[in-house]
């Protein structure tokens, strides 16, 4: 990796750090750069409510960044449905006040904002201009991502998988590997499709981004996709059990949940390819490089 950019009196501030993606990355960028973490209540270094325009400037005033990275967002698909308020604070105007606060000092800071998948339906893979929104998720996040983008930010649409850090909050992947090796009845959706990446794999290209700071909206998933169902399966197999048949295929347009979900996420990347200069591995490839972990640690 290129030199890092923040000083030692320039520090990395992580928003949202006690999250699944936040459990893996702060080590990561820790070891790179002087690192100071939030969270909204409790286990980090600073709290504040980020909907809270004074909260946020004053804290942004105390840790003066160089970089922040935001992964705070609201990210329950259904809930954001039900409480569409709630994702207007979390997803959107959280991101404005941040934007509001590069936007009034003259400190060279430089956002990185987390963005998703859920802005893509249709047939894909998608590129970056082809938004369409199918839920008041995907909406509030889309919001956030024009609000980040009125101060220059990087904007990641990413999904990604892998062991949680997190005491207590399980992913997608570690539900999926418990439920697989006990046997319990699950649906998983053969009409979803996405492209996400391993948790290792998504680490070492955000610290490649914070690195190269690119302005702009940059897709990151894997080079190809799956459907939820093929993913299960091939999951399940890269933990040497076979086919499980109390894994079931089933449709999310006959599920009953709230919030409609995109029937294709699956994004094209090589716009951010091009601009690292890296090669974003298969799905399929991400599957048996996470699995190891699950392999290793029961």
């Amino acid at each position: 990796m290129n030199a890092p950019r923040p000083g030692p009196d320039a520090p990395v501030l992580v928003l949202g750090a006690t999250g699944l993606l936040g459990t893996r990355l702060v080590p990561a960028m820790a070891a790179r750069w002087d690192t100071v973490t939030h969270a909204r209540s409790g286990g980090a270094l600073r709290t504040a409510d980020l909907a809270d325009p004074a909260a946020t400037a004053r804290m942004l005033d105390e840790v003066r960044p160089s970089l922040v990275v935001n992964l705070a967002a609201l990210t329950s698909v259904d809930l954001c449905e039900y409480e569409p308020q709630k994702a207007y604070l979390a997803n959107v105007k959280a991101v404005e006040n941040v934007a509001a606060w590069m936007g009034s000092r003259d400190t060279g800071c430089h956002l990185i904002h987390i963005s998703t998948d859920q802005v893509y339906d249709g047939p894909g893979p998608h590129a970056e201009d082809g938004v369409t929104l199918v839920n008041i998720y995907g909406f509030s996040k889309y919001a956030g991502e024009l609000a980040a983008l009125r101060a220059g930010a990087t904007v990641l649409r990413t999904n990604f998988f892998g062991r949680s850090a997190r005491p207590g909050r399980e992913s997608f992947s570690d539900w999926l590997a418990r439920s697989l090796r006990a046997g319990t009845p699950i649906q998983v959706f053969d009409d979803v499709l996405f492209s996400p990446l391993g948790l290792e794999t998504l680490v070492s290209v955000i610290l490649r981004v914070a690195a190269a700071r690119p302005p702009g909206v940059f897709n990151l998933g894997t080079a190809d996709g799956l459907s939820k169902a093929d993913f299960a399966f091939a999951f399940a197999a890269a933990l040497g059990i076979a086919r499980p048949a109390m894994a079931r295929a089933a449709s999310a347009g006959s599920s009953l949940l709230r919030a409609k979900r995109p029937s294709d996420m699956r994004m094209d990347s090589r716009r951010i390819e091009r601009v690292l200069g890296i090669r974003l591995p298969g799905l399929r490839e991400e599957i048996e490089s996470t699995a190891k972990e699950y392999r290793d640690v029961p």
